[in-house]
């Protein structure tokens, strides 16, 4: 017998190919961690930028504060450093140093400064720094305790006023003797 194949093409049928469900959900997933990926990057990227621009607000602020406690400070200086230096004690009859009590002396000049002062310490109460912003924390910290100190001290030479010298015995004399009271 013989077997003869005739001169036609054969065309055989194609058989559908398996659809595995694996690769398909592996084609998925690294598509889906790009995209959370690229998500989580736009998200940082945002969060950097806001806290760059709130450091660099902050950072004025805390400069502010410090230009206005200079200020105040100098302002401080001058008005008593000046009285300090213009003073010198005078010596008694028995060649001792008299006391002077400059924060007597000081008081008015210390109450014009010290609204200066107490408006650089509210200038430094204003401003607000996170607290991940170490340097800023730092500088504001030290700008807001010397304020303190410099309105405190300030604030107790200016509530001297004018009291009398009871160290003075003559001058206590010559007050009741003019009639003069106590302040």
């Amino acid at each position: 017998m013989s077997e003869v194949l005739s001169e036609e093409p054969v065309r055989l049928p194609r058989e559908p190919s398996p659809a595995p469900d694996r690769p398909r959900a592996v084609s998925r997933r690294p598509r889906r961690w790009g995209v959370l990926l690229a998500l989580v990057l736009v998200a940082g990227g945002v969060a950097a930028y806001a806290d760059a621009r709130d450091r660099s607000h902050e950072a004025a602020g805390v400069a502010a504060c410090e230009r206005q406690v200079r200020v105040a400070t100098g302002l401080t200086e001058r008005r008593l450093g000046l009285m300090n230096n213009y003073l010198q004690p005078a010596a008694t009859a028995g060649g001792h140093v008299q006391q002077l009590h400059l924060a007597d002396l000081m008081a008015a000049r210390a109450g014009k400064a010290l609204p200066r002062v107490q408006r650089a310490v509210s200038r430094c109460a204003t401003v607000h720094v996170r607290p991940w912003h170490f340097s800023l924390v730092e500088r504001q910290a030290a700008s807001d305790a010397y304020a303190a100190a410099l309105v405190t001290l300030v604030q107790t030479v200016a509530a001297q006023g004018h009291t009398p010298f009871h160290d003075d015995a003559t001058l206590q004399r010559l007050r009741e003797a003019a009639g003069v009271s106590g302040g």
